[in-house]
């Protein structure tokens, strides 16, 4: 059941019903949100990541695993740095989990620690008793924070429910005493919301922008890492975000057979890559890296295209190389500068998302348009080789599609499209299409004419 409050005077049901007990009410929770607020900004003075103070540098990544990169992740930091937030996964607590919503008892401990409320002898709810966060629950009751959640009784708080954002921004609002400004509306989505006073007044006090183009989205639940946000602004602390933790950005794997002479050449290729750093800015060509394929450099003859023709070429079968360390890029939502499938299909590749290898010419070209470097690591077995590219893309997500079909002897054709999605809600789309060419094969030889009859004798 969702907590219904019917205006920001609103501190419990007494005060409803009778004019003396809303002017006492009002007066003493003023009181004591004054008391609040004093004690705050002594606590807040005092701590490392306060406003205007420097924040303590941290190791990459930062304290949890699962928010590197988040556009929240210096707020995480901010409170995990005041002891607000602990983590998600005891005792180990090396993740926040930042996309779960918050539920309401989880709220009360994150209030109770930004506020160092004391705590509170009163049991003021019947469903909290096996709650984690029922002393903070029974805290955040004795600041007159809460009220519960099945008005008018109010006997139960629904700890395990989760908190949507037009009850945080009542929480808030009652938390930090923020008042709502006289003939404002900033959202379009809260008209209707018995929380419109209160979003307000957080929008007001610049803790909320909304959550789209003049959108609240009051009855949505909110994460972790927006909850972040709120508290570090209404704590005015300091957000301090970690230098990126390396990590994969980009790998792909593709098969071959064993043994075959080709594969001395994948792997030799490989092993010439692995390690190789490109820097953030930096345009990087495979050819330019590894240098013409000869056999003085250890490569064999192998299968290779020439003329749209199977020939033995020594370096052949390095386009296999090729493609996987492409698709590695093509993920990592890299930007592409150039590369060529194959003009005969091969199923082993994924349909046009290959690429085909030649000196100097075909390459595979791309610019790490990151802010850090990416690593190749290769790896291989004796029937796979792998592209790892390692670095920090800002958490960009890669959407593909593919159409078409093909076959070696007969050829064909096929459209792939990316899709690169970016943290700040903008995006880049980008569409190949290509054509292959039936495979060229000498004509069989016609069989040999049938022996004559034998002579009569």
């Amino acid at each position: 059941m969702e907590v219904k409050f019917h205006s920001l005077a609103h501190r419990d049901n007494l005060a409803d019903h009778f004019p003396m007990g809303r002017m006492l009410n009002a007066l003493v929770n003023r009181f004591s949100l004054l008391m609040l607020v004093t004690a705050l900004l002594v606590a807040v003075i005092g701590t490392d990541v306060a406003h205007g103070t420097e924040p303590e540098e941290l190791a990459p990544g930062g304290t949890f695993l699962d928010d590197d990169e988040m556009q929240q992740e210096g707020f995480i930091e901010a409170l995990a740095a005041t002891g607000i937030t602990k983590g998600c996964n005891p005792p180990a607590n090396d993740l926040f989990c930042p996309d779960e919503s918050v539920t309401r008892g989880q709220i009360a401990s994150f209030l109770v620690r930004a506020l160092d409320l004391p705590p509170s002898a009163e049991n003021g709810f019947t469903d909290d008793d096996d709650s984690p966060h029922e002393s903070d629950i029974d805290a955040l009751v004795a600041a007159g924070i809460t009220n519960g959640c099945n008005p008018p009784d109010n006997t139960e708080f629904c700890p395990e429910r989760a908190i949507t954002r037009g009850e945080v921004a009542a929480f808030l609002v009652r938390a930090f005493g923020y008042e709502t400004p006289p003939e404002v509306n900033s959202f379009d989505d809260d008209d209707h919301s018995l929380f419109e006073p209160a979003i307000e007044a957080l929008a007001a006090a610049g803790i909320t922008a909304g959550c789209g183009e003049r959108v609240y989205c009051p009855e949505r639940e909110i994460a972790r890492k927006n909850l972040a946000v709120f508290l570090v602004r209404a704590l005015d602390l300091t957000p301090n975000t970690p230098p990126a933790r390396p990590r994969v950005i980009g790998e792909f794997t593709t098969f071959h057979k064993c043994c075959e002479s080709r594969v001395t050449n994948i792997h030799l290729i490989a092993d010439s890559v692995d390690g190789a750093v490109v820097e953030p800015g930096a345009t990087w060509s495979l050819n330019d890296h590894v240098g013409q394929r000869t056999a003085a450099k250890g490569y064999v003859p192998a299968g290779a295209i020439v003329g749209g023709e199977l020939v033995a070429e020594v370096g052949g079968g390095t386009s296999q190389f090729a493609t996987t360390l492409y698709n590695a890029i093509f993920f990592a939502g890299l930007e592409d500068v150039y590369h060529r499938p194959h003009s005969i299909y091969f199923s082993r590749y994924p349909l046009v998302r290959e690429a085909t290898l030649g000196w100097p010419l075909p390459d595979v070209v791309f610019t790490n348009d990151t802010d850090h470097p990416v690593t190749i690591d290769t790896s291989h077995t004796g029937t796979s080789i792998t592209v790892q590219l390692v670095g920090a893309n800002g958490r960009r997500i890669v959407e593909t599609s593919t159409s078409g079909s093909a076959t070696t002897s007969g050829g064909g054709s096929g459209t792939v499209t990316r899709t690169i999605r970016y943290q700040d809600g903008s995006s880049t789309f980008e569409s190949w299409s290509h054509s292959y060419n039936p495979i060229i094969t000498d004509p069989e030889p016609p069989p040999p004419p049938p022996p004559p009859p034998p002579e009569p004798l």
